[in-house]
């Protein structure tokens, strides 16, 4: 049995055309420590992250969240990766794009070394844009914190 790509949903066939290319291509530069900013591309200027207890809005607040998370070296996230699951287009009628919720697992690792596997899942609601490009006007995480932000707390406090 072949592998799948960690990037392809498990239900990858019956997405709309586009939505499963447009979250791998997300997520692939999410995932990328030496990024050059092109999960940018993702959102509209002025979309909503939701990303822990304070949303951010706009490209320039949502680099910079990601920045404070996500280095190479600095960390405290040095590299990441996750795999996805399944992709829910809900039902009913869409204002100017598919609304979805995806769910997956990934993987966190320290800039100390320790890795912390978690759960996630994933609200956007896309609008699309000239060209039929899709993009996020708002984005919400859910994921369990507490063992990743435990971690972080502890590798500040050793060092």
């Amino acid at each position: 049995m072949a592998q799948r790509d960690n990037y392809t949903f498990e239900n990858h066939a019956s997405l709309p055309a586009g939505l499963g290319s447009t979250l791998a291509s997300y997520f692939r530069s999410w995932d990328d420590p030496h990024s050059n900013n092109e999960y940018l591309n993702l959102f509209t200027p002025d979309s909503e992250l939701v990303f822990g207890p304070t949303p951010v809005k706009g490209k320039d607040e949502i680099r910079a969240l990601r920045e404070a998370m996500v280095h190479p070296t600095n960390g405290p996230v040095v590299d990441l990766e996750h795999t996805f699951k399944k992709c829910f287009v809900l039902a009913g009628p869409t204002h100017e794009g598919p609304e979805v919720v995806i769910n997956g697992t990934v993987w966190f690792k320290l800039k100390n070394g320790r890795r912390v596997d978690t759960d996630f899942a994933s609200w956007i609601v896309f609008k699309r844009q000239q060209g039929e490009q899709l993009q996020a006007v708002f984005y919400k995480v859910y994921i369990d914190p507490a063992e990743l932000q435990a971690a972080i707390q502890e590798m500040v406090a050793a060092e």
